[in-house]
Protein backbone atom coordinates (compact mmCIF):
# COMPACT_ATOMS: atom_id res chain seq x y z
CA UNK A 1 0.00 0.00 0.00
CA UNK A 2 1.35 3.72 -1.26
CA UNK A 3 0.30 7.20 -0.24
CA UNK A 4 -1.84 9.02 -1.64
CA UNK A 5 1.34 11.52 -3.00
CA UNK A 6 3.10 8.65 -3.99
CA UNK A 7 -0.17 7.39 -6.18
CA UNK A 8 -0.91 10.63 -7.65
CA UNK A 9 3.26 11.12 -8.64
CA UNK A 10 3.28 7.28 -10.70
CA UNK A 11 -0.01 7.96 -12.72
CA UNK A 12 1.43 11.28 -14.03
CA UNK A 13 4.49 9.86 -14.89
CA UNK A 14 2.81 7.14 -16.52
CA UNK A 15 1.12 9.21 -18.70
CA UNK A 16 2.00 12.35 -21.46
CA UNK A 17 0.08 14.61 -23.90
CA UNK A 18 -1.45 12.72 -26.81
CA UNK A 19 -0.70 13.55 -30.61
CA UNK A 20 -2.48 16.80 -32.10
CA UNK A 21 -4.97 16.97 -34.85
CA UNK A 22 -6.87 19.57 -36.98
CA UNK A 23 -10.37 19.94 -35.53
CA UNK A 24 -13.32 22.67 -36.75
CA UNK A 25 -12.84 25.72 -34.46
CA UNK A 26 -16.86 25.12 -33.43
CA UNK A 27 -15.82 21.65 -32.07
CA UNK A 28 -12.78 22.98 -29.85
CA UNK A 29 -14.06 24.01 -26.87
CA UNK A 30 -12.19 22.39 -24.10
CA UNK A 31 -9.79 20.96 -26.12
CA UNK A 32 -6.38 21.97 -25.45
CA UNK A 33 -4.12 23.88 -28.38
CA UNK A 34 -1.15 22.63 -29.62
CA UNK A 35 -0.07 25.61 -32.09
CA UNK A 36 0.52 28.94 -31.31
CA UNK A 37 -1.65 30.84 -33.24
CA UNK A 38 -1.10 34.35 -35.29
CA UNK A 39 -3.45 36.61 -36.86
CA UNK A 40 -3.78 36.87 -40.42
CA UNK A 41 -6.16 40.30 -40.63
CA UNK A 42 -5.79 42.87 -38.57
CA UNK A 43 -9.00 43.40 -36.48
CA UNK A 44 -10.74 45.59 -37.22
CA UNK A 45 -9.49 45.16 -40.65
CA UNK A 46 -10.96 48.56 -41.92
CA UNK A 47 -11.62 51.79 -40.65
CA UNK A 48 -15.17 51.18 -39.64
CA UNK A 49 -18.40 53.16 -38.08
CA UNK A 50 -19.10 51.95 -34.25
CA UNK A 51 -22.50 53.46 -34.48
CA UNK A 52 -25.05 54.67 -36.58
CA UNK A 53 -24.79 58.26 -37.98
CA UNK A 54 -22.98 60.73 -40.67
CA UNK A 55 -19.20 60.35 -41.66
CA UNK A 56 -18.09 63.59 -41.84
CA UNK A 57 -14.60 65.86 -41.42
CA UNK A 58 -13.68 66.79 -37.99
CA UNK A 59 -12.76 69.76 -38.82
CA UNK A 60 -16.71 70.91 -40.64
CA UNK A 61 -17.99 70.16 -37.32
CA UNK A 62 -15.42 71.24 -35.03
CA UNK A 63 -16.23 73.96 -32.49
CA UNK A 64 -19.74 74.80 -34.26
CA UNK A 65 -22.83 73.95 -34.85
CA UNK A 66 -24.63 73.49 -38.45
CA UNK A 67 -25.60 71.93 -41.64
CA UNK A 68 -24.21 69.61 -43.51
CA UNK A 69 -25.17 68.40 -47.30
CA UNK A 70 -25.72 64.65 -47.36
CA UNK A 71 -24.64 63.35 -50.64
CA UNK A 72 -25.09 59.54 -49.91
CA UNK A 73 -25.76 56.24 -47.61
CA UNK A 74 -23.00 53.52 -46.90
CA UNK A 75 -24.39 50.03 -45.44
CA UNK A 76 -22.03 47.17 -43.58
CA UNK A 77 -20.37 45.67 -46.38
CA UNK A 78 -20.62 47.86 -48.99
CA UNK A 79 -18.39 50.56 -49.88
CA UNK A 80 -18.82 54.43 -50.82
CA UNK A 81 -16.16 55.18 -53.88
CA UNK A 82 -16.89 59.11 -53.82
CA UNK A 83 -14.21 61.38 -51.65
CA UNK A 84 -16.45 64.03 -50.34
CA UNK A 85 -15.76 67.50 -49.85
CA UNK A 86 -16.03 69.93 -47.43
CA UNK A 87 -19.42 70.92 -45.46
CA UNK A 88 -20.29 67.39 -47.07
CA UNK A 89 -21.42 63.74 -45.07
CA UNK A 90 -22.33 60.34 -45.81
CA UNK A 91 -25.03 58.57 -43.56
CA UNK A 92 -23.56 55.29 -42.50
CA UNK A 93 -24.65 52.51 -39.96
CA UNK A 94 -22.64 50.45 -37.64
CA UNK A 95 -19.92 48.71 -39.30
CA UNK A 96 -20.02 50.41 -42.49
CA UNK A 97 -16.25 51.22 -43.92
CA UNK A 98 -15.31 54.98 -43.61
CA UNK A 99 -16.10 57.04 -46.53
CA UNK A 100 -12.42 58.68 -48.27
CA UNK A 101 -12.27 62.33 -46.88
CA UNK A 102 -13.95 61.09 -43.43
CA UNK A 103 -12.47 61.14 -40.05
CA UNK A 104 -15.54 61.44 -37.90
CA UNK A 105 -18.74 60.55 -37.43
CA UNK A 106 -21.89 62.30 -35.69
CA UNK A 107 -24.44 60.10 -34.13
CA UNK A 108 -27.55 60.24 -35.25
CA UNK A 109 -29.34 61.35 -31.76
CA UNK A 110 -27.29 64.45 -32.60
CA UNK A 111 -28.33 65.23 -35.73
CA UNK A 112 -31.49 66.11 -37.88
CA UNK A 113 -32.68 65.63 -41.50
CA UNK A 114 -33.95 68.11 -43.68
CA UNK A 115 -34.31 66.79 -46.92
CA UNK A 116 -30.65 66.58 -48.54
CA UNK A 117 -29.20 68.41 -45.44
CA UNK A 118 -28.65 66.99 -42.12
CA UNK A 119 -28.71 69.68 -39.02
CA UNK A 120 -25.92 68.85 -36.66
CA UNK A 121 -26.42 69.74 -33.24
CA UNK A 122 -22.70 68.50 -31.29
CA UNK A 123 -19.36 69.13 -32.74
CA UNK A 124 -16.70 66.65 -32.88
CA UNK A 125 -13.34 65.54 -33.29
CA UNK A 126 -11.14 63.41 -35.63
CA UNK A 127 -11.59 59.51 -34.79
CA UNK A 128 -15.21 60.25 -33.03
CA UNK A 129 -17.05 57.01 -32.92
CA UNK A 130 -14.67 55.18 -35.53
CA UNK A 131 -13.47 51.64 -35.12
CA UNK A 132 -9.50 52.22 -36.23
CA UNK A 133 -8.11 49.15 -38.41
CA UNK A 134 -6.38 47.11 -36.36
CA UNK A 135 -7.30 49.00 -32.80
CA UNK A 136 -7.70 45.36 -31.48
CA UNK A 137 -5.72 43.17 -33.21
CA UNK A 138 -2.32 43.99 -35.39
CA UNK A 139 -1.86 41.41 -38.84
CA UNK A 140 0.56 38.84 -37.60
CA UNK A 141 0.18 39.27 -33.87
CA UNK A 142 0.27 37.15 -31.78
CA UNK A 143 -3.38 35.84 -30.20
CA UNK A 144 -3.37 32.60 -28.26
CA UNK A 145 -0.56 30.47 -26.67
CA UNK A 146 0.20 26.89 -27.59
CA UNK A 147 -1.40 24.89 -24.72
CA UNK A 148 -4.26 27.17 -23.99
CA UNK A 149 -7.25 25.51 -23.20
CA UNK A 150 -9.88 26.93 -25.73
CA UNK A 151 -13.33 28.42 -24.32
CA UNK A 152 -15.97 29.91 -26.31
CA UNK A 153 -14.42 33.24 -26.12
CA UNK A 154 -11.46 31.59 -27.86
CA UNK A 155 -14.01 30.26 -30.64
CA UNK A 156 -15.71 33.42 -31.69
CA UNK A 157 -11.88 35.14 -31.70
CA UNK A 158 -10.30 31.90 -33.98
CA UNK A 159 -13.50 32.33 -36.06
CA UNK A 160 -13.49 36.08 -36.20
CA UNK A 161 -9.68 35.63 -37.74
CA UNK A 162 -11.04 33.86 -40.58
CA UNK A 163 -9.85 30.40 -38.64
CA UNK A 164 -12.22 27.21 -39.56
CA UNK A 165 -9.68 24.48 -38.42
CA UNK A 166 -7.16 24.52 -35.39
CA UNK A 167 -4.31 22.38 -33.96
CA UNK A 168 -5.54 20.55 -31.05
CA UNK A 169 -4.24 17.87 -28.76
CA UNK A 170 -5.65 14.53 -29.11
CA UNK A 171 -8.64 13.68 -26.37
CA UNK A 172 -8.58 10.73 -24.40
CA UNK A 173 -10.90 8.40 -25.54
CA UNK A 174 -12.10 6.16 -22.10
CA UNK A 175 -14.10 2.95 -21.68
CA UNK A 176 -15.67 2.35 -18.38
CA UNK A 177 -16.69 -1.50 -17.40
CA UNK A 178 -18.74 -2.18 -14.41
CA UNK A 179 -18.76 -5.44 -12.84
CA UNK A 180 -21.16 -7.21 -10.33
CA UNK A 181 -23.71 -9.98 -10.59
CA UNK A 182 -26.01 -6.99 -8.61
CA UNK A 183 -26.31 -4.70 -10.84
CA UNK A 184 -29.24 -4.01 -12.74
CA UNK A 185 -29.03 -1.15 -15.79
CA UNK A 186 -31.35 1.90 -14.88
CA UNK A 187 -34.35 1.38 -16.99
CA UNK A 188 -34.62 -2.01 -15.98
CA UNK A 189 -37.10 -3.82 -13.45
CA UNK A 190 -34.97 -3.71 -10.19
CA UNK A 191 -35.15 -7.75 -8.76
CA UNK A 192 -34.97 -8.90 -5.02
CA UNK A 193 -31.45 -8.60 -3.32
CA UNK A 194 -29.79 -6.60 -6.54
CA UNK A 195 -29.35 -3.02 -6.92
CA UNK A 196 -29.39 -0.11 -9.30
CA UNK A 197 -26.05 0.73 -11.88
CA UNK A 198 -25.45 3.98 -10.56
CA UNK A 199 -21.81 4.13 -11.04
CA UNK A 200 -21.91 3.72 -14.97
CA UNK A 201 -23.85 6.91 -15.88
CA UNK A 202 -21.72 8.51 -12.64
CA UNK A 203 -18.69 7.83 -14.29
CA UNK A 204 -19.71 8.68 -18.22
CA UNK A 205 -21.17 11.89 -17.17
CA UNK A 206 -17.91 13.12 -15.55
CA UNK A 207 -16.46 12.07 -18.41
CA UNK A 208 -18.35 14.15 -20.46
CA UNK A 209 -18.06 17.48 -18.17
CA UNK A 210 -14.48 17.01 -19.25
CA UNK A 211 -14.86 16.55 -22.79
CA UNK A 212 -13.29 12.91 -22.94
CA UNK A 213 -14.64 10.07 -25.64
CA UNK A 214 -17.13 7.97 -24.05
CA UNK A 215 -17.52 4.25 -24.51
CA UNK A 216 -19.48 2.47 -22.05
CA UNK A 217 -19.04 -1.43 -21.77
CA UNK A 218 -21.59 -2.30 -19.59
CA UNK A 219 -22.20 -4.72 -16.81
CA UNK A 220 -19.84 -7.65 -16.66
CA UNK A 221 -20.01 -10.68 -14.23
CA UNK A 222 -17.64 -11.63 -11.96
CA UNK A 223 -16.07 -14.44 -13.76
CA UNK A 224 -12.33 -13.78 -15.06
CA UNK A 225 -13.53 -15.06 -18.72
CA UNK A 226 -16.14 -12.95 -18.75
CA UNK A 227 -14.11 -9.58 -17.51
CA UNK A 228 -10.64 -10.48 -19.55
CA UNK A 229 -12.79 -10.06 -22.65
CA UNK A 230 -14.46 -6.79 -21.40
CA UNK A 231 -11.23 -5.49 -19.92
CA UNK A 232 -9.60 -6.20 -23.80
CA UNK A 233 -12.11 -4.51 -25.60
CA UNK A 234 -11.50 -1.36 -23.00
CA UNK A 235 -7.94 -1.28 -23.91
CA UNK A 236 -9.02 -0.41 -27.46
CA UNK A 237 -9.53 3.05 -25.51
CA UNK A 238 -6.24 5.10 -24.09
CA UNK A 239 -7.84 4.89 -20.73
CA UNK A 240 -10.11 2.08 -19.09
CA UNK A 241 -11.72 2.58 -16.28
CA UNK A 242 -13.58 -0.34 -13.91
CA UNK A 243 -15.58 -0.44 -11.40
CA UNK A 244 -15.78 -2.72 -8.93
CA UNK A 245 -14.00 -5.94 -8.47
CA UNK A 246 -10.85 -4.54 -7.23
CA UNK A 247 -11.25 -5.00 -2.85
CA UNK A 248 -9.89 -8.47 -1.66
CA UNK A 249 -13.30 -10.96 -1.62
CA UNK A 250 -14.35 -13.86 -3.56
CA UNK A 251 -15.58 -12.01 -5.96
CA UNK A 252 -12.99 -9.26 -6.85
CA UNK A 253 -11.22 -10.86 -9.61
CA UNK A 254 -10.32 -7.57 -11.60
CA UNK A 255 -6.80 -7.53 -10.52
CA UNK A 256 -6.43 -10.98 -11.83
CA UNK A 257 -8.34 -10.70 -15.05
CA UNK A 258 -6.02 -7.45 -15.83
CA UNK A 259 -2.94 -9.81 -15.37
CA UNK A 260 -4.64 -12.57 -17.51
CA UNK A 261 -4.92 -9.64 -20.56
CA UNK A 262 -1.40 -8.57 -19.89
CA UNK A 263 -2.13 -5.17 -17.96
CA UNK A 264 1.16 -4.17 -15.35
CA UNK A 265 0.29 -3.41 -12.06
CA UNK A 266 1.62 -0.07 -10.84
CA UNK A 267 0.43 -0.22 -7.61
CA UNK A 268 -2.71 -1.64 -6.11
CA UNK A 269 -4.06 0.33 -2.49
CA UNK A 270 -3.54 3.36 -1.38
CA UNK A 271 -3.50 5.13 2.34
CA UNK A 272 -6.61 7.00 1.79
CA UNK A 273 -9.95 6.79 2.86
CA UNK A 274 -12.67 6.02 0.92
CA UNK A 275 -11.01 4.75 -2.02
CA UNK A 276 -8.27 2.32 -0.74
CA UNK A 277 -8.67 -0.52 -2.76
CA UNK A 278 -8.03 1.85 -5.93
CA UNK A 279 -6.08 -0.20 -8.96
CA UNK A 280 -3.56 1.55 -11.22
CA UNK A 281 -1.60 -0.49 -14.08
CA UNK A 282 -0.77 -0.19 -17.56
CA UNK A 283 -0.34 -2.10 -21.11
CA UNK A 284 1.98 -0.39 -23.30
CA UNK A 285 0.48 3.12 -23.73
CA UNK A 286 -3.20 2.38 -22.27
CA UNK A 287 -3.69 2.97 -18.60
CA UNK A 288 -6.14 1.47 -16.51
CA UNK A 289 -7.98 2.65 -13.15
CA UNK A 290 -9.46 -0.06 -10.93
CA UNK A 291 -11.79 1.84 -8.67
CA UNK A 292 -13.80 0.61 -6.21
CA UNK A 293 -17.67 0.15 -6.56
CA UNK A 294 -19.16 2.45 -3.61
CA UNK A 295 -20.20 5.13 -5.11
CA UNK A 296 -18.39 7.65 -2.69
CA UNK A 297 -15.10 5.94 -3.41
CA UNK A 298 -15.17 6.10 -6.94
CA UNK A 299 -16.21 9.44 -7.21
CA UNK A 300 -13.31 10.27 -4.80
CA UNK A 301 -10.75 8.07 -7.25
CA UNK A 302 -12.56 9.69 -10.26
CA UNK A 303 -11.23 13.18 -8.89
CA UNK A 304 -7.89 12.84 -7.63
CA UNK A 305 -6.44 10.40 -9.49
CA UNK A 306 -8.40 10.24 -12.97
CA UNK A 307 -8.98 13.39 -13.76
CA UNK A 308 -5.29 14.56 -13.35
CA UNK A 309 -4.12 12.11 -15.47
CA UNK A 310 -7.03 12.82 -18.39
CA UNK A 311 -5.24 16.55 -17.72
CA UNK A 312 -2.23 15.63 -18.80
CA UNK A 313 -3.49 13.42 -21.62
CA UNK A 314 -4.70 16.20 -23.22
CA UNK A 315 -2.23 18.97 -22.52
CA UNK A 316 -3.59 20.72 -19.69
CA UNK A 317 -0.70 22.54 -18.34
CA UNK A 318 -2.53 22.42 -14.38
CA UNK A 319 -2.66 18.57 -13.83
CA UNK A 320 -2.99 18.90 -9.90
CA UNK A 321 -6.34 19.09 -7.74
CA UNK A 322 -7.15 22.26 -7.19
CA UNK A 323 -7.54 23.04 -3.22
CA UNK A 324 -9.15 25.71 -1.27
CA UNK A 325 -8.95 27.21 2.07
CA UNK A 326 -11.82 27.08 4.34
CA UNK A 327 -12.68 27.48 8.49
CA UNK A 328 -13.76 23.88 10.32
CA UNK A 329 -17.76 24.56 11.19
CA UNK A 330 -17.79 21.61 13.58
CA UNK A 331 -15.48 19.44 16.21
CA UNK A 332 -13.84 16.31 13.65
CA UNK A 333 -12.74 13.01 14.53
CA UNK A 334 -11.36 10.38 13.01
CA UNK A 335 -8.66 7.37 13.79
CA UNK A 336 -4.82 7.62 12.97
CA UNK A 337 -3.09 5.82 10.14
CA UNK A 338 -5.25 6.90 7.04
CA UNK A 339 -5.72 10.30 4.77
CA UNK A 340 -9.47 10.82 5.47
CA UNK A 341 -11.48 12.50 2.42
CA UNK A 342 -14.34 13.38 4.07
CA UNK A 343 -18.07 15.09 2.56
CA UNK A 344 -19.04 18.13 3.12
CA UNK A 345 -20.67 21.40 2.45
CA UNK A 346 -19.25 24.69 2.37
CA UNK A 347 -20.89 28.11 3.25
CA UNK A 348 -19.70 31.79 2.70
CA UNK A 349 -20.31 33.84 5.79
CA UNK A 350 -18.08 36.66 6.99
CA UNK A 351 -16.03 36.61 3.67
CA UNK A 352 -14.55 33.48 4.76
CA UNK A 353 -16.27 29.62 4.04
CA UNK A 354 -17.35 27.69 6.51
CA UNK A 355 -16.40 24.06 5.83
CA UNK A 356 -19.70 21.81 7.49
CA UNK A 357 -18.57 17.82 7.20
CA UNK A 358 -21.70 15.75 6.04
CA UNK A 359 -23.29 13.48 7.95
CA UNK A 360 -22.74 9.63 5.44
CA UNK A 361 -23.33 6.03 6.43
CA UNK A 362 -20.43 4.90 4.69
CA UNK A 363 -18.80 5.49 0.85
CA UNK A 364 -22.00 3.48 -0.38
CA UNK A 365 -24.56 6.33 0.82
CA UNK A 366 -24.81 7.90 -2.38
CA UNK A 367 -27.32 10.25 -0.71
CA UNK A 368 -24.79 11.88 1.02
CA UNK A 369 -22.98 12.27 -2.03
CA UNK A 370 -25.77 13.77 -3.54
CA UNK A 371 -25.91 16.81 -0.96
CA UNK A 372 -22.39 17.33 -0.78
CA UNK A 373 -20.08 19.98 -2.63
CA UNK A 374 -16.99 19.11 -1.73
CA UNK A 375 -14.56 16.54 -0.32
CA UNK A 376 -12.47 17.85 2.79
CA UNK A 377 -9.24 16.62 3.67
CA UNK A 378 -7.57 15.58 6.95
CA UNK A 379 -3.93 13.79 7.17
CA UNK A 380 -3.07 10.52 7.97
CA UNK A 381 -1.45 11.96 11.66
CA UNK A 382 -4.59 14.06 12.47
CA UNK A 383 -6.97 12.84 14.89
CA UNK A 384 -8.86 15.65 16.41
CA UNK A 385 -9.82 18.98 14.30
CA UNK A 386 -11.49 21.58 16.38
CA UNK A 387 -14.33 23.69 15.27
CA UNK A 388 -12.67 26.90 14.07
CA UNK A 389 -9.16 25.17 12.41
CA UNK A 390 -8.06 25.99 8.70
CA UNK A 391 -8.89 22.99 6.35
CA UNK A 392 -8.09 22.46 3.42
CA UNK A 393 -10.64 20.74 0.52
CA UNK A 394 -11.53 20.75 -2.94
CA UNK A 395 -14.94 21.24 -4.33
CA UNK A 396 -16.96 20.09 -7.02
CA UNK A 397 -19.24 23.50 -6.80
Amino acid sequence: MINYEKAIRMILNSVKPLNGKDVLVADSIGKVLNEDVFSEYALPPFNKSAVDGYACKASDVKNRTGKLKCIGVVEAGKDFRRRIKKFECVKIFTGAPLPKGTDCIVMVEDTRQLGKLVEIFRNAKVKDNICIKGEDLKAGQKILTKGTSLRVSHVALLSSIGRKFVKVLHTPAVSVLNTGGELTPVGKRLEKNRIFNGNGPMFTALLKEDGCKRNYLGIVKDKIGDLSSAILKGLKSEVLIVSGGVSMGDYDLVPAALAKVGVKKLFHKVNIKPGKPLFFGRKGAKVVFGVPGNPISGYLCYFIFIRPALCKMRGDKNCGVELHEGVLADDYKKKTGKKHFVLINTIMERNRTLVKPVRSNGSADIASLAVSDGFMIVESDTVTLKKGSKVKYLSWK
